[in-house]
């Protein structure tokens, strides 16, 4: 019979053949001195221990992924002002706003602390938990101490979470035992200052006899302690389910990349050795080799084979520079200074900035596919539709983890669980590329002679630019006011041409350049007086009851050549002016 291991040594089969994919994942997420320590390699077994290490400490540090993946972060970030939160205790609305110390005693928000911790280890190491605690309080504790004590949260790496099982196989977050480790500081009791850190175990179960939730502490020696480190057995929690909330999209989101960064760390690092070394021409110059061959020499005299070698010895040490000068053989080519090709290089350089593309759009691929519904053949093909699905599973994934979050801290006050409301809709275009996008799509609006077509692309127009930034009921009043519209633009641009052409009344036209009802009438009346005001004022130009040129006078309405003014200027003829050409004058 196998011997049982000591709570703290047992481990989960899925742990164990998933421990290597995450310590990889990590490092090449966090980079820095710890990844190239791990992953550059010598590039042959020929290159020396001294080169390798002078060219380690040269490295440049790829973070492409960790760049790609804070796209993703961002995206969804962005968007977390918009989750509404209602209900639930006093205390936990003051905590999700950063309020009684916030939501992990550190005066976090709710929002926060998902967007700061959560996210981030989700997406790079695909589940994250969160435990949710309650802070004991001592026996002589005041009433303004019991009233600011409230439940906290804090996370525990993919790594610490060691083994578990559940009640129901259907409900994975049903926890029947679940074995963490915590990573805790020591610190000195006299200065009060960190010694270092210390792990211990916490193992929670449910007791099968009371159905409440126990806790029992171990030590690095699977001693049983209490969360001080004293000698002590199991406590009994006032819970019925193991306060602890497991974040788990199924997939790392730098799962396919993470190799692409370890390739190009090492091509990075060859690529600056050589651009160093590369970097000085060395000298070359002709030289006769049969002229030190021993068998040229007179008798084959061993002596003055030794006075050969050793001239050619020193001909092999020069000294080169502007003002030494260098004489070479009437037959040969003039000395000269040559370099490695630079072909190598730039090979090298190409595909690393092939390889910086994949990794960003292996990367939003794995968005993609992380929705299971869209993990289809047909989702294999990258498009902003699946891209935008697999932000949204994220999004209810933090959604499902957040409100399970409440439900905990609902229990241990006794208290109404709290309602959480994540967005529907996120984008990780950028905002140029939505502008580009929607001037797209108003570029194709009236080239279909459809009025529902011209409504449909008002529509998506509106969800390129805020589908991301505003909540639904916003974006479907915008919808609604469009589709309930008399006219189908406002572009300054096209309604001033369509008033010169004829087209569109001056009432409508105001209205679609969104100016109160009624202000059209003003303007107009306010343009006869200023006409009238204008004509006045240039009365000394008067012929005949009128003005002469009035388009040069400053009022061009009573000119009956629009354009006279500026052609005058321009000291062009107007029409009618000026010498009248008969057919067969153009020739002149």
């Amino acid at each position: 019979m196998a011997k049982v291991p000591a709570i703290p040594d047992i481990r989960h089969p899925e742990y164990l053949s998933r421990l290597k994919d995450w310590e990889k994942w990590r490092r090449v997420y966090c980079g820095g001195d710890e990844f190239v320590q791990h992953y550059l390699r010598k590039v042959s077994s020929r290159e020396r221990t001294t080169d390798f290490k002078t060219r380690r400490e040269l490295t440049p540090i790829p973070t492409f992924a960790k760049s790609a993946v804070n796209d993703v972060k961002n995206s969804i970030f962005q968007r977390m002002t918009d989750i509404t939160r209602l209900g639930g205790s006093v205390s936990y609305q003051a905590s999700v706003q950063g309020l009684n110390n916030g939501v992990d005693l550190r005066s976090s928000t709710m929002s926060s602390f998902i967007g700061q911790e959560i996210l981030p280890e989700l997406l790079v190491m695909s589940r994250i938990g969160v435990y949710v605690d309650m802070p004991a309080l001592p026996l002589n504790a005041s009433i303004l101490e019991a009233a600011n004590s409230h439940p906290y949260l804090y996370m525990y790496r993919v790594e610490d979470i060691l083994s578990w099982s559940c009640r129901d196989v259907n409900d994975p977050d049903t926890y029947q035992s679940i074995l963490l480790r915590d990573r805790c500081i020591d610190y000195d009791p006299n200065t009060y200052l960190a010694l270092g850190e210390v792990e211990r175990y916490r193992h929670l179960w449910i007791n099968p006899e009371t159905g409440r939730v126990n806790v029992q502490f171990y030590d690095v020696d699977a001693q049983p302690i209490d969360a001080k480190g004293n000698a002590a057995g199991p406590l009994e929690l006032q819970l019925t389910s193991i306060p602890f909330v497991m974040f788990d999209i199924k997939q790392s989101v730098i799962e396919d990349v993470a190799t692409h960064q370890i390739a190009l760390l090492n091509l990075g690092s060859v690529d600056v050795a050589y651009a160093l070394k590369a970097n000085f021409p060395f000298y070359v110059e002709q030289h006769d080799l049969r002229g030190g061959s021993s068998h040229l020499l007179e008798n084959n005299n061993p002596d003055s084979a030794a006075v050969a070698g050793s001239q050619q010895g020193r001909d092999e040490e020069i000294t080169v520079g502007p003002v030494q000068g260098r004489k070479y053989d009437l037959k040969t080519d003039a000395p000269s200074f040559i370099h490695p090709s630079s072909e190598p290089l730039k090979a090298s350089m190409e595909l690393q900035e092939k390889l910086k593309e994949d990794i960003r759009l292996l990367v939003n691929l794995a968005v993609t596919n992380i929705n299971p519904k869209m993990a289809s053949a047909e989702s294999k093909q990258l498009d902003q539709a699946g891209l935008e699905s697999g932000l949204s599973y994220i999004g209810l994934v933090l959604e499902s983890g957040e409100r399970r979050i409440a439900r905990f801290w609902a229990q241990y006050e006794s208290a109404q669980s709290a309602t959480v409301k994540y967005p529907e809709r996120y984008s990780i275009k950028s905002d140029e590329e939505r502008r580009k996008q929607a001037k797209d799509h108003a570029e194709l609006k009236f080239k279909v002679p459809s009025t529902t077509f011209q409504k449909q692309i008002d529509r998506d127009i509106i969800d390129i630019l805020l589908g991301s930034k505003v909540n639904i009921e916003l974006l479907e009043k915008m919808k609604r006011e469009s589709d309930a519209s008399e006219y189908r633009t406002s572009d300054p641009e096209i309604i001033t041409i369509d008033i010169e052409n004829g087209l569109v009344s001056n009432e409508l036209a105001s209205k679609a350049r969104g100016y109160p009802e009624g202000e059209s009438e003003k303007a107009q009346k306010d343009r006869v007086e200023r006409i009238k005001a204008t004509a006045e004022a240039q009365g000394a130009g008067e012929v005949d009851g009128g003005l002469k040129n009035p388009g040069a006078r400053g009022v061009p309405d009573l000119a009956a050549e629009p354009n006279q003014g500026s052609a005058e200027k321009d000291g062009k003829p107007q029409r009618g002016e000026g010498k009248s050409l008969s057919k067969g004058d153009d020739n002149e």
